[in-house]
């Protein structure tokens, strides 16, 4: 068997694949704007709000917050999905607002901290994740809040189903995500229903979960 992406990389090349065409599916920003409100509702945001996008994809998600918070630094490890998003960024012309940078944050140490972290639908790709969430841990201020948006517990798999190379999360159990969290060190953990997803004529919950740093 031919494998097109010579098994080294996890998968991010098949996210460079459709980074360009990612945003033509409605329900991305369908969700991107229902994620952005639940996120708006649960943390407090202001100008001076230094935040962080993990997995942003093409960074839809910060580009729709934008005009709550001072700046962001959007990352994901798909030089594709970051091509993209710096091209809809500078289209927005939020240029001076908005940077971003190719990173796996489960590896990549950036040097500075930043006030809010969130994430929309890019946990269950990430293999590591309590490594992944004691790095955003150490990105945040003491207070900090996590903001994340992913999957609810898809036990037998069907949100991905069509995804031969998948090898990610199934969706998440909440007690059992809150539990990682509060070992990388976060507390006050709590969950909202962000939006639902319909795939397959089956309804996907997608939580807001959100966390402070050492509460």
């Amino acid at each position: 068997m031919c494998d097109e992406n010579h098994g080294h990389g996890h998968g991010h090349e098949s996210f460079d694949d459709q980074a360009a065409t990612w945003d033509d599916d409605p329900g991305h920003e369908e969700r991107q704007i229902a994620v952005a409100r639940a996120i708006e509702e649960a943390v407090v945001l202001s100008p001076r709000t230094h935040a962080v996008d993990i997995g942003a994809g093409t960074g839809r998600l910060s580009i729709v917050l934008a005009d709550r918070v001072g700046s962001v630094l959007v990352t994901d490890p798909s030089a594709g999905m970051m091509k993209v998003a710096q091209d809809r960024i500078d289209a927005a012309g939020l240029g001076d607002q908005l940077s971003t940078l190719r990173a796996d944050l489960t590896t990549d140490r950036l040097d500075e901290t930043f006030d809010v972290a969130w994430s929309s639908m890019a946990l269950h790709h990430v293999k590591d994740l309590d490594a992944l969430l004691r790095a955003v841990a150490d990105l945040l201020v003491d207070g900090g809040r996590l903001a994340i948006a992913d999957l609810e517990d898809d036990p037998d798999g069907a949100f991905h189903a069509g995804k031969a190379d998948f090898d990610g999360h199934h969706g998440f159990k909440r007690d059992q995500l809150a539990a990682q969290l509060e070992q990388a060190g976060f507390g006050d953990v709590a969950f909202v229903d962000a939006t639902t997803i319909t795939k397959n004529d089956r309804e996907f919950v997608v939580f807001l979960c959100t966390a402070t740093k050492g509460a």
